[in-house]
């Protein structure tokens, strides 16, 4: 029992260009704008203390859908927790990178200084 404990899932998203990779575990997921959107946008909408008071056996894995295909994983709560943290840090860094872009202030690690002029 303790093992189960103290169990954690390597998780890490990464972005390049109009791509984002997901890995959970050993098992790397390659998604789209549209897809890390959708992944978000479903994170964000699961209520998870409706989750965590509900004592249902159901109610320890959550669908995590990663694509309009189909595609899903199903994560415990924690880690499913760990993944929205994930997701949201993301999103705040693209919100971030885009907010600098529209004000004319280019991050460096964006643009090279030749594009800058």
């Amino acid at each position: 029992m303790e093992s189960l404990l103290t169990q954690v899932l390597p998780l890490s998203l990464t972005h390049a260009g109009n791509s984002f990779t997901l890995v959970i575990g050993d098992q790397g997921i390659q998604q789209s704008t549209c897809e890390f959107l959708l992944t978000y946008s479903s994170m964000v909408g699961t209520d998870i203390e409706a989750y965590l008071a509900n004592l249902s056996n159901d109610c320890d894995r959550v669908n995590v859908p990663l694509s309009g295909k189909g595609e899903a994983v199903v994560l415990g709560l924690r880690d499913f927790a760990r993944l929205r943290t994930l997701y949201g840090q993301m999103m705040y860094e693209l919100k971030l990178q885009d907010l600098l872009i529209r004000s004319s202030i280019f991050p460096q690690s964006t643009l090279a200084l030749s594009e800058l002029n």
